[in-house]
């Protein structure tokens, strides 16, 4: 029973530091795991480095593109929210499988959520 309070105590306080800090709730913009533990600003910096890093990328529409676009080269809608949520997730575990991770600032990021952070960089503050 002490788990469970303890489990709520600091549940509560992360969600709605996550609400604080990242108001969008598309998934494109929004680095699921990451978004617990850091602030918009943070997340920004990452999405920053990453496009220095992979100048290739450096642009919002390919950022788009990418993350949208499934194994076969299909695309899902960016409006089903719910479809894309489940692309993503569904790339973020294929490419922690495959070792296809990005380290930034002590962060172990899968490609789709650097690209992610990538994509929010390109928003307001």
């Amino acid at each position: 029973m002490a788990t469970i309070a303890v489990a709520a105590t600091v549940a509560v306080p992360i969600i709605g530091y996550r609400r604080k800090y990242l108001l969008s709730e598309d998934p494109l913009l929004r680095p699921n795991v990451l978004a617990h533990f850091c602030d918009g600003d943070t997340i920004r910096d990452i999405g920053i480095k990453y496009r220095t890093q992979v100048p290739a990328e450096n642009k919002r529409q390919k950022l788009v593109d990418i993350l949208l676009t499934n194994n076969t080269g299909d695309k899902v809608e960016p409006s089903n929210y719910k479809r894309v949520s489940e692309l993503l997730e569904k790339k973020i575990q294929s490419e922690f499988k495959e070792g296809k991770i990005i380290v930034e600032d002590g962060w172990v990021l899968s490609e789709t959520e650097a690209r992610q952070c990538a994509l929010f960089s390109f928003s307001e503050k």
